[in-house]
Parts: structure tokens; sequence; C-alpha cells
């Protein structure tokens, strides 16, 4: 049934009703029907039923109404929302959110602000509804003064139905147009507030100026909402962007200092080596600079390996093991040390590459600095597996550390290899051996 159907059924039924009921009583009634009396009745019922009529498919065209902008209101809110998932550039989102708002509330114009790292000043703002042109012309753009600024400070929404009657109200920039209403709304994360959404100039079906409503403010709060999402997702995107570069350049640093540094260096003590053995041994000492030459081809290897890969090539393919016995083989050749290797028995076939090359760095690292500063003559290792975990062992006969010198130490090797353990769920230690000497313990899980 549809809608004139009904509204013409409003109005018959009840005269019917009444017609029926005049005509059943003069059937009935043995005295005379006054029938000027009856029409004046039916006459008044039915005026009755047409107002009564009127008001209710009024209220049922209100309803319809709101139920329709409502409707619409959360059509818009899911575009926004979509956006925040489809739409990668934070400047788009909010422009979305805007012109979205905007156009929701009949508003002729719109923006929105986010506040810099300070809290109190606008640092990037977005239009709805001003041309281009207008915007390139305006100078300086809205930083959150006057009523801008209110919304900030004060943390709540304003409606106001004329700006320039408002004691909080600063004027306008040049070449920025002239506006009479005003709604703004803080775009809050929790208990701070990161930005302000407002409109301005509502304007009804025929381009009459109107005031905002409440329903226009709890538009915007949703809107708002919205806003407040997207920033702090871009902002936790660019802490997150800002945080991972920092950890590669801190890997960088480590990878470089723990494996090309002490490879040149290990190379440096070969070729001086061997400029000794030049007149003595003129074979050994050319065998010598042949093991050179390959050692920094493979750091050239390594540097290429950084700038395309950004990973180091040593200990690539290895296991632990196989490792361990090469850094052991480089220590005994390019030394007089003594070197003890322990591993038989255990397994490392569950460690991950990416492990296996992180805890061979932090054995390179040791042994480096075992043969540049521990004037040691004997250097023990030992590879054990303990409670699920595997268990490294260094310990030198040397000199010894002075551990209040390695706290106010500014190098990073020690730190390397203690940050490097923990990325690995691991534990680094260091303590003065109880014979002298130095013992480092490096103890990860295998899992």
């Amino acid at each position: 049934m549809n809608r004139n159907s009904l509204k013409f059924l409003t109005i018959i039924l009840p005269v019917t009703f009444f017609v029926t009921l005049i005509v059943l009583r003069s059937s009935l009634s043995r005295s005379p029907v006054l029938w000027g009396l009856e029409t004046l009745i039916i006459l008044i019922a039915l005026l009755g039923t047409l107002l009564f009529s009127s008001w209710v498919f009024a209220r049922i065209d209100q309803n319809e109404i709101e139920i329709k902008q409502r409707s619409e209101q959360l059509a818009a809110l899911h575009e926004a929302a979509i956006s925040l998932t489809r739409e990668l550039d934070l400047s788009k989102v909010l422009q979305k959110v805007v012109d979205l708002a905007r156009t929701l509330s009949r508003a002729k114009y719109g923006a929105l602000g986010v506040l810099g790292t300070d809290g109190r000043w606008i640092d990037q703002f977005i239009f709805s509804g001003i041309p281009g042109h207008a915007r390139m012309k305006m100078e300086p753009t809205p930083r959150g003064h006057g009523l801008l600024g209110a919304v900030i400070e004060a943390g709540k929404p304003i409606r106001v139905s004329r700006i320039g009657d408002d004691k909080r109200a600063s004027g306008f920039p040049h070449f920025h147009p002239m506006m009479t209403s005003f709604l703004g709304v803080p775009i809050r994360f929790k208990d701070e507030v990161i930005g302000e959404l407002y409109l301005a100039d509502k304007m009804g079906v025929y381009n009459e100026p109107l005031e905002f409503s409440e329903q226009d403010q709890h538009i915007l709060e949703m809107f708002a909402t919205q806003a407040a999402i997207a920033i702090k997702n871009a902002q936790f995107y660019r802490q997150a962007q800002q945080l991972t570069i920092l950890q590669e350049r801190e890997r960088f640093g480590m990878d470089l200092h723990d494996g090309i540094i002490q490879s040149i260096y290990a190379i440096g003590l070969m070729l001086d080596d061997t400029q000794h053995r030049m007149e003595e041994t003129p074979t050994q000492a050319r065998e010598g600079i042949s093991h050179a030459i390959a050692g920094l081809n493979e750091v050239i290897r390594d540097i290429r390996n950084y700038i395309l890969d950004l990973r180091p090539n040593r200990f690539q393919g290895r296991d632990l093991k196989e490792g361990l016995g090469e850094l052991v083989r480089e220590l005994r050749a390019n030394s007089f040390l003594s070197v003890d290797l322990q591993m038989d028995g255990t397994s490392v076939t569950s460690l991950t590459p990416e492990k296996t090359v992180e805890i061979l760095h932090i054995a390179q690292e040791s042994l480096s600095n075992i043969r540049k500063h521990a004037r040691a003559s004997q250097v023990d290792i030992l590879l054990e597996e303990e409670n699920q975990d595997l268990r490294l062992i260094i310990k030198d006969d040397g000199v010894g550390l002075n551990l209040d010198q390695i706290r106010n130490s500014t190098g990073h090797g020690l730190r390397n290899m203690r940050e490097r353990a923990q990325m690995l769920g691991g534990i680094f230690a260091i303590a003065t051996a109880q014979d002298g000497g130095t013992e480092i313990c490096v103890r990860v899980p295998l899992a």
C-alpha cells in the first residue's frame, strides 16, 4: 500500500464510520433525524480526522527525514573509516574527513588543524570549501588564534551564531573569506587534544544562513573521532619507521665493527707478519700475501653485499660449529695464542641461520679483543647445551679487565656483544676469571 492510499484511508474510514452510525441510529430510532445537526457532526469529525491525519503523517515524514539523515551520516562515517584503511597518505585521509563533515552538515566552509609537537599551535591545516587560488593568497595560514585557539584551550566544542559578536574572535587573515556561524570541536586521543575540526556558515535548503544545531555538533564529534584515529595511526607509523631506521643503523654499526673491521684488522696482522718473512722465507711470505688478498676480496664482497643486500656475507651458509672452527684457525694462524675448542656432542641443528650469524659475530669480537688487549697465551672455548639453552664460554689467561673501565667505556665492542645476545633473547656476561684473565659467557635459547 502506497503513501497516498494510506492517507485516503485515514480520512474516508472515520467519515464512513460516522455516516454509517447516523444511518443506523435513524433507522432504529422513531424520532425524526435532524440532518443539519448530523451533517455538522460529520463535518466536525471530518475536520478532526484531517487534523489528526496531518499531524500523524507530519511526524512520519519527520522520522523518515531523520532516518535518512542518520543513514547518510553512517554512510559518510563508513566511507571515512574505509579511507583510514585504504589510504596511507594522512593528508588525503584528513581531507576526506573534513569534506564529508562539511557536506553532511550543509556547511559552506570547513577545516581541520593538526597540532604540532608543542600541543598549542596548529602545524598542519586542511581547508574545505575554499578554492585553491584563494588558499594560495591567504597569509598567514591559521595557527590557532581566536575561536580556533579557544577550542584547543578549552578542549570542548564551541558553537557561535555570529563570529563577529564573540569576544574570543580575532578576525581573519588577509584574503580569508568572511564567515558568520561557527562550530568547532577538538580532536582528542584519550585525554590529549591533538587537533580540531571546525565548520562555518551553515546553509539551508534555499542557501539561507542557519545556525549550527546540537545534531550538527554530534556529527562533527563523530568525524573528529575518525580524524583522531587517522592522526595517531600516522604518528605511530612514523615512529615505527624512525625506530626501524635506528635499529638498522645500530645493526649496520655492529656488523661493520664486529665483521668487516675485525677482518681488516686480521689482514693487517697477516701482512705485518709477512713483511718480516720476506727475506728469510719468501715462499711463506708469498703464501701470506695470497691469503691477505683472498681476505681483502672477501671484505670487498661483504661491503658490496652491504650496499646491495644490507647483510654481511661472512658466516653465511655455515653452522655454528663450522664458524667457530674457522675463527679458531684464523686466530692460531695470525697470533701465537694456544687455542682449545671443545664442542663435541653439542647439537646446533635447531639454530636458525640468523642466530648462528649473531653468535659467531659475538665470538669473533671476543677473540679479536683477546688478541688486541689481553696479552694472553691461552684461550679456551667451550660450546655446550644446558637446560634447553646453548652456552658459549670464551676464557683467556691474560691481564684481565677492569670492571669500572668496562662500565665507563665508550667503545662499541662489548656493547655490541651484549645487544646481539639480547636480540636473541639471551644473556651476555663478562667477568674476571678465578685464575686470572677474562671469561665471557653467552647463553641463548636453542628454540
